[in-house]
């Protein structure tokens, strides 16, 4: 697991307004979504700007009642990627620990002299909730 791994994805809505048809469709750079915070419901904008639509338009309205459909996956994405559906959740959760992890080898290597903390399952679990402790996102066990 590098920090350069790419979770790339196609994002496409299919409908119909006043009597056209409307397939916008983008790739997705899963990674940067997650950096910037942005919440899944931001790629119906996305997907709007790529034809020219905004939130004030009445086609906008219609395509926010679609389903998007994803397809394509790369990297990460591939294991929560099935049959036109994402499941954001799951990605989000594994997305935060391939974070982590990105961030605690280094300190294994340095200091345990790890180069592969998934050999030392134990350690990286130890690791893994030291930092989250840090970031304030666990209580310490007593």
């Amino acid at each position: 697991m590098t920090q350069t791994s790419q979770s790339n994805i196609t994002a496409s809505i299919d409908f119909d307004f006043q009597g056209q048809n409307f397939k916008p469709s983008i790739r997705i750079d899963l990674h940067t979504i997650m950096l910037k915070k942005q919440p899944i419901q931001h790629l119906y904008d996305l997907l709007a700007a790529s034809i020219g639509l905004d939130a004030y338009r009445h086609e906008y309205d219609v395509m926010v009642l679609q389903e998007i459909y994803f397809s394509e996956p790369s990297g990460l994405a591939c294991e929560f990627c099935l049959d036109g559906n994402l499941d954001f959740d799951g990605f989000i959760t594994a997305w935060q620990q391939q974070q982590i992890l990105i961030a605690i080898q280094p300190i294994a290597q340095r200091h345990l002299n790890i180069s592969d903390l998934s050999q030392h399952r134990d350690i990286q679990n130890a690791l893994m909730e030291s930092y989250k402790t840090g970031q304030g996102k666990t209580r310490p066990i007593a």
